[in-house]
């Protein structure tokens, strides 16, 4: 249960009781997301008590409309934001690279499948100057049994 700042003070410093939690529940996501407190927070409970001290010391007001504001950090919310920016840029950086490898794999292999094509077509035409040979010896020597027979 919210004691302090009592909830009379809160009330007064929105137009409704809407507003108010609009208002808290916004501030208080900062704070959980690394935003510097306002206001000493040493004895805070959690961050929605904060939120409500930083909006009773009017260090927190609420705007009417959209808008988006810049929050401060923390040093190591800040620390935090740029390690896993730097892994992404590092993943991302792998990932090209293991896209180039598997790119030039494609090639190499498209080559050797080319390879591998003309090599059996060499064979197969090998294979085929061979059986002609064998064909025309058999021919050659079916003539010469035909001419002794003569």
């Amino acid at each position: 249960m919210l004691t302090d700042p009592s909830i009379e003070k809160l009330k007064t410093k929105t137009n409704s009781s809407y507003d108010l939690v609009m208002l808290v529940s916004e501030r208080a996501r900062q704070l959980v997301d690394g935003a510097q407190p306002l206001v000493p927070s040493d004895d805070a409970p959690n961050a929605v008590s904060l939120a409500c001290r930083e909006i009773v010391a009017d260090k927190v007001v609420g705007v009417e409309g959209n808008v988006k504001c810049d929050v401060p950090i923390t040093r190591e919310e800040r620390k935090r934001r740029q390690m896993i920016e730097e892994e992404r840029r590092r993943k991302n950086e792998e990932d090209r690279e293991v896209a180039a490898f598997d790119q030039e794999n494609d090639v190499v292999g498209g080559l050797d499948a080319l390879f591998a094509t003309v090599s059996k077509a060499n064979a197969d035409d090998a294979e085929q100057e061979a059986e002609d040979e064998i064909d025309e010896e058999i021919e050659e020597d079916d003539f010469d049994e035909d001419a002794e027979e003569d």
